[in-house]
């Protein structure tokens, strides 16, 4: 992949982003392409791929399904083809889709596409994204499946109330590039990267509680946690290096690991951004207000240590046909400590992570250990990849009832994380949805290829939990 991050940058700096008044046309040209390369940072910012790319398909072609409480809806071809895709949009139409949720033929779009976010974009960098979507995405000829949705979700008129009640972002203006650090970071926190459209809770409509920003919400069976400043139920304990490496490789050693819908923001949009724009997003993260929550009365990641227990196994053999009912910590010796080692300690280097001091074990909420064993851990990223095989429909290894996973998991929280939270079959079985395989690695999304390119062909542990689904298989939040 090409280092379209740092071309961009190069190109901004060295003063080429929208050339003068009377450019040559050398210079118009080299305009055009630092435009091209900013579209394409931006597009990397704002996760595009993820929702408009399903497993196995051209990137933003569309088709993905996204489960909301009325039915699914399904991404559309962003692609510049003309049919199929947005390839007959104007400047003027691509601008109403992005921050005000209509199409080109005046119906509103879905909020699971986060124009109340992106309508905090600035006009050069709409303009920056618009200029590289016709020109630097290759065109796809399919039309995605047309979204059927129950009453009144099927009716898109009824979007006009929703967004009568949604607390839109105001338009920043300027060059965002040029914004100072803070500001910068509250750029991408909350136009960009949309952190709230996961992170802050929703009331009945729906709509983003601002009074609660990024407090923590339900997404999908995982649970997007409170990543405010409090000491007991956010991330306050964290330093900005700390949350600027968990950003860049989806790991922050003693911490937390990304999988899930954040372990694909990982892999697809933060883990590309610049050193600059991490520390700006961290700085801005690490000073909103702080929320405290009823269920976190002690920071997630200071929990448990090492198991120091001699084994007490009783050396008996039992054969594979022997179906006898495993407790908690035999569950774990059958599956789990081979990586994470027979006291929970993980691997030296920590690529197989503790399970103490592991803020997805140490939370209140058994729903993100939960998601992690069903789903496992599958994220890339320019540092490396992490893999934690999954437990439920789709294993390649050993697939686990929801007895089991109950058990699993509360011996889990009961010996390095929480404490016991009672976790039965029931809550396994309701967070067991069907789901699609998920795709092969070879055909995840790219992440946006440079300005002078079609595109190359967004918590948990790599081995245990996570704060976060798997990267070719993204799965935005429930919106209307």
């Amino acid at each position: 992949m090409a280092d379209f991050k740092h071309i961009f940058w190069s190109v901004l700096l060295g003063g080429a982003v929208f050339g003068g008044v009377h450019a040559t046309p050398g210079h118009a040209a080299d305009d055009e392409q630092a435009l091209m390369a900013r579209g394409a940072y931006l597009a990397t910012a704002g996760d595009c791929v993820a929702c408009h790319t399903r497993p196995g398909g051209k990137p933003f072609a569309g088709g993905l399904e996204i489960a909301t409480p009325k039915g699914a809806v399904i991404s559309t071809n962003i692609t510049p083809d003309p049919q199929n895709g947005i390839g007959a949009y104007t400047l003027e139409d691509f601008e109403k889709a992005l921050r005000r949720g209509l199409r080109k033929d005046g119906a509103y779009l879905y909020p699971v596409m986060p124009y109340v976010s992106y309508a905090g974009l600035t006009d050069q960098d709409v303009k920056a994204l618009y200029t590289w979507f016709m020109h630097g995405v290759q065109p796809v000829a399919e039309k995605a499946p047309e979204t059927q949705m129950g009453f009144p979700g099927n009716i898109r008129m009824s979007m006009m109330a929703w967004n009568m009640l949604a607390e839109s972002e105001k338009p920043e203006t300027g060059d965002s590039a040029t914004y100072d650090k803070l500001r910068r970071g509250h750029y991408l926190a909350t136009a960009l990267e949309h952190c709230g459209t996961c992170h802050t809770p929703r009331n009945f409509m729906l709509v983003e509680q601002q009074d609660q920003y990024l407090a923590g919400s339900q997404l999908n069976g995982w649970f997007a946690p409170n990543i405010t400043p409090s000491n007991t139920g956010g991330i306050g304990d964290w330093s900005e290096d700390d949350l600027v490496a968990y950003l860049k490789t989806g790991h922050a050693k003693g911490r937390s690991q990304a999988a899930g819908p954040m372990g694909e923001a990982v892999e697809h949009s933060t883990s590309h951004l610049t050193d600059e724009d991490l520390h700006a997003l961290a700085a801005f993260i690490k000073q909103v207000p702080a929320h405290d929550d009823d269920m976190e009365h002690q920071a997630r990641d200071s929990f448990g240590k090492a198991l120091q227990e001699p084994d007490i196994r009783s050396g008996v053999v039992h054969q594979v046909g022997d179906l006898y009912e495993m407790g908690g910590a035999e569950l774990y010796d059958a599956n789990c400590a081979a990586c994470h080692g027979a006291n929970g300690a993980g691997t030296a280097d920590q690529y197989v992570p503790s399970l103490y001091t592991n803020s997805v074990v140490g939370s209140g909420r058994p729903d993100n250990l939960i998601m992690t064993i069903l789903e496992g851990v599958n994220r890339t990223t320019p540092s490396g990849h992490a893999s934690m095989p999954s437990f439920g429909s789709h294993s390649d290894v050993q697939r686990l009832s929801d007895e089991e996973i109950a058990r699993l998991v509360n011996y889990l929280t009961i010996r390095f994380g929480s404490g016991d939270h009672q976790v039965n079959a029931e809550q396994v079985a309701a967070m067991r949805q069907p789901r699609p395989a998920p795709a092969p690695a070879s055909a995840s999304a790219p992440v946006p290829a440079p300005a002078t390119a079609a595109p190359a062909t967004v918590a948990s542990p790599p081995a245990v939990p996570a704060s976060g689904k798997e990267a070719a298989q993204p799965t935005p939040p429930e919106h209307p």
